[in-house]
């Protein structure tokens, strides 16, 4: 079974599943703080965009917003229930670009590795708080100013001792290739198993020999700038190297597409520039094609591969 924000399903029921979208996010902390805004509004906004991919041919969205970065569980129950697509919600923390540490909770950075994963532990096998909502994996984000800081390393190896004990998958941001040597060391350190780790952003590296290297050790490689790139010429060639080395199986692909952005005051948050969900299937699946790229290819990537991907070991 796999969960979602409004309750296990089965894997078969995925369906097409897009593996890393966004739909609210604070960078800033200030959900921790207060909300500066209603579900209805947020809603409201980012509604037409999925039920627009709904009726595209998408089944699953991967909400990849941990709590700290702002998740907020009311507003992914309330989008799944009127758009009719199954939303998976995550655990874990984000401490991506350089906002040192603004999306990590106070109280996070204080505990130990044991402590933040008995936390993350639990919200796994018991549900997030008292809504009874369980994640669907592990999200982190760390070293995109070209090392990984120790906070960082603390948060991945909390959220290594937390995949161990649950089986879920580890999905990962992380950006330049010194981060990603490093964040791989540690996962060596640790004897982690390479297949539970998501690569998230190895189309931004852009490393294809890292890319070969790590995917032949089993670790999943995962393409999701798509909603931000200005041009997909670089998703040909890295799709053509995988399927040559008989390494498409770990491929997955998202968007980091979305999302409503947390503002300080309720007025800033009325001026929202959503990034299409649907931008996957309206131009970039057309592009591949006519590159050259079977579409029975990109298929199973985001259907068998995803559902791989989100199946507990």
């Amino acid at each position: 079974m796999i969960n979602t924000v409004l309750g296990p399903i089965s894997e078969d029921d995925l369906g097409a599943t897009l593996m890393h979208e966004h739909i609210l996010v604070d960078l800033n902390g200030i959900n921790l703080i207060e909300k500066t805004y209603t579900t209805d509004e947020v809603v409201d906004i980012v509604l037409p965009y999925l039920i627009d991919v709904k009726n595209k041919g998408c089944s699953t969205i991967v909400e990849a917003t941990p709590f700290g970065l702002g998740r907020d569980l009311e507003v992914l129950k309330e989008c799944a229930e009127k758009s009719g697509l199954n939303i998976i919600t995550c655990t874990g923390a984000w401490d991506g670009f350089n906002v040192k540490g603004k999306a990590v909770p106070d109280d996070i950075k204080e505990k130990t590795i044991a402590e933040i994963a008995s936390i993350w532990i639990k919200e796994c096998k018991e549900g997030i708080d008292e809504t009874g909502i369980k994640p669907g994996f592990i999200k982190m984000a760390l070293g995109d100013e070209g090392e990984v800081f120790p906070l960082q390393e603390k948060l991945l190896r909390a959220a290594i001792k937390t995949s161990l004990e649950t089986g879920f998958r580890i999905q990962c941001h992380v950006w330049n290739e010194p981060s990603v040597k490093r964040t791989f060391e540690i996962l060596e350190e640790e004897n982690f198993p390479f297949d539970n780790f998501v690569w998230v952003h190895a189309d931004a590296c852009y490393k294809i020999p890292l890319m070969i290297e790590y995917a032949k050790k089993g670790m999943w490689i995962q393409f999701d700038g798509i909603a931000g790139a200005k041009d997909f010429e670089r998703y040909p060639p890295a799709i053509r190297k995988l399927l040559e080395e008989n390494l498409i199986n770990q491929l997955l692909f998202g968007q980091d597409s979305g999302s409503f952005m947390v503002k300080e005051n309720r007025e800033e948050n009325k001026n929202q520039n959503i990034r299409p969900y649907a931008i996957f299937f309206d131009k970039f699946v057309p592009y591949c094609v006519k590159e050259g790229i079977d579409q029975k290819i990109i298929k199973k990537v985001i259907t068998e591969n995803s559902k791989r991907a989100l199946t507990l070991k």
